[in-house]
């Protein structure tokens, strides 16, 4: 089970510390990424911190609940409200809230709704998975094919164009984008040559793979340039082959 972002809004820093240290203990799978205390700061929070879960309470000062949600362009995460007053149970369901817990938290209801927000987040996710592959079926072969990047904690969805190289690290792959970021994959390079080794990129090292429509320049020590100025090796038993199959061809 993949481990579930949670952001946690409630003008309470007690009831805040009360949640944190009960989701800590009765569900694993979530893990709080921040915390906010009026609407402003959970604005800014969503924007640096984007969550898979927003625990949010309504009345606060400043504004409410409903008037946050108002101000986000996208809701791409699932919503718990926890709150002091009943009242708004019925414009929490209209939004199609997971849940809806009155304060003072129960434990139970607690892990139900955690557990309710986890099948909805991985439906999600699967759906956005099978969007993923129509999309790749449609330009097969070709760099406007998007990838799903298995991470530590997540998938990231990333158009095979933007991948300057692959890297080999322990066990681990770090994939280095045209933007100059860096995703670290659980997986192996091997994962990446057979999943890319069709769209225009060559092993040239054993620990490295690269994109051959970004290479800027291949030097005489055997060095390649990347579009994005790094330096990759060509293994010497590979620069012939290299030569041969990219360079002359390219």
């Amino acid at each position: 089970m993949e481990t579930i972002k949670a952001l946690l809004v409630d003008d309470e820093p007690k009831l805040l510390k009360v949640l944190q240290m009960k989701l800590e203990r009765y569900c694993p799978n979530v893990s709080v990424i921040a915390t906010a205390g009026d609407i402003s700061q959970a604005k800014a929070a969503l924007e640096k911190y984007p969550p898979d879960l927003l625990f949010l309470d309504i009345a606060m000062p400043g504004g409410n609940g409903f008037e946050l949600l108002q101000q986000i362009k996208t809701i791409n995460f699932e919503i718990i409200f926890v709150t002091g007053f009943n009242d708004y149970a019925l414009d929490a369901l209209k939004i199609s809230a997971v849940d809806y817990l009155l304060k003072p938290v129960n434990t139970q209801d607690l892990i139900k709704a955690v557990h309710k927000a986890t099948v909805r987040i991985e439906n999600r996710q699967k759906v956005q998975l099978y969007d993923n592959l129509r999309h790749n079926l449609n330009h097969l072969g070709d760099q406007e094919t998007q990838i799903a990047v298995p991470g530590t904690q997540s998938y990231d969805f990333v158009p095979v164009k933007d991948i300057v190289r692959c890297e080999g690290w322990q066990k681990y792959t770090k994939i280095y984008l045209t933007n100059g970021s860096c995703i670290i994959s659980s997986y192996n390079i091997g994962v990446f040559v057979d999943l890319l080794k069709t769209y225009g990129f060559y092993t040239v090292h054993k620990s490295h793979f690269i994109n051959i429509q970004l290479i800027s320049k291949y030097q005489s020590d055997g060095t390649l340039v990347m579009r994005d100025g790094s330096q990759v090796p060509v293994a010497r038993r590979k620069r012939d082959a290299f030569v041969q199959d990219v360079i002359k061809n390219h």
